[in-house]
């Protein structure tokens, strides 16, 4: 038993018959390869599901971090450009003035409110991404541009970018800017150029920043963020 073997015929149609003898040890072996590169490939795909499934949950974490983020850097700007914006008012002026009025007529003047939250509105739904935004004078206008992505690739996104200027005192005025330079229909990006005329008696010096805002073909808002003139204006 111990020199026990095992034929495996080769037969052709063409050619002579060949044999191998073969000892049990060899079958043994060769059927334990077999399952060993069973289970490496069963090892494998299981390995690789699982780094897939770990990078699309990073990719998702990165994306609301950024987005939480971006929001966090927002918040704080808004802050820092309080006290621009209430600059615009000298309270020492004010003070004299109800300092000359007697004490029995004095009359709080009406301050003109202004709602920051509505001032600075912020909002980002992820699906278009707004990227070195530059502004620079040219005589009586101003030359905007800035690289516009869509964020989701697996579909077009088609719409329009539209700019409003906020003013020194908190005023907003809409600029209308060639629409064929703002209207946009992309798979990927689109590198977005265009000339802002400035009202007339209105002064860069006058402005404290430019609101641009992404509009679907639908009329939805996905974008909108105010750009200081201080970040962008070359």
């Amino acid at each position: 038993m111990g020199n026990t073997k095992y034929n495996v015929l080769f037969m052709r149609d063409d050619d002579t018959v060949k044999r191998y003898r073969l000892s049990p040890f060899w079958l043994k072996v060769l059927l334990w390869v077999v399952v060993l590169l069973a289970v490496c490939a069963g090892g494998g795909a299981w390995a690789g599901y699982t780094f897939w499934s770990q990078n699309s949950r990073l990719k998702q974490e990165k994306i609301e971090l950024q987005k939480s983020l971006n929001d966090a850097s927002v918040q704080l700007e808004r802050l820092e450009n309080v006290n621009k914006i209430l600059d615009s008012y000298d309270p020492n002026e004010l003070q004299s003035l109800l300092a000359t009025v007697p004490v029995e007529e004095k009359k709080v003047e009406t301050v003109p409110v202004i709602d920051l939250n509505k001032l600075l509105f912020y909002k980002n739904q992820m699906r278009a991404g707004v990227e070195n935004v530059k502004l620079r004078k040219s005589g009586s206008s101003l030359a905007l541009s800035f690289d516009l992505n869509n964020l989701q690739t697996s579909s077009a996104l088609g719409g329009l970018a539209t700019i409003q200027l906020i003013e020194n005192n908190g005023q907003v005025v809409e600029i209308r800017a060639n629409r064929n330079d703002m209207s946009f229909h992309i798979q990927r990006f689109k590198v977005v150029r265009t000339r802002l005329a400035l009202p007339p008696g209105m002064d860069v010096k006058d402005i404290y920043g430019v609101r641009l805002m992404i509009t679907t073909n639908n009329g939805e808002l996905i974008f909108s963020e105010v750009y200081p003139l201080s970040r962008v204006l070359n």
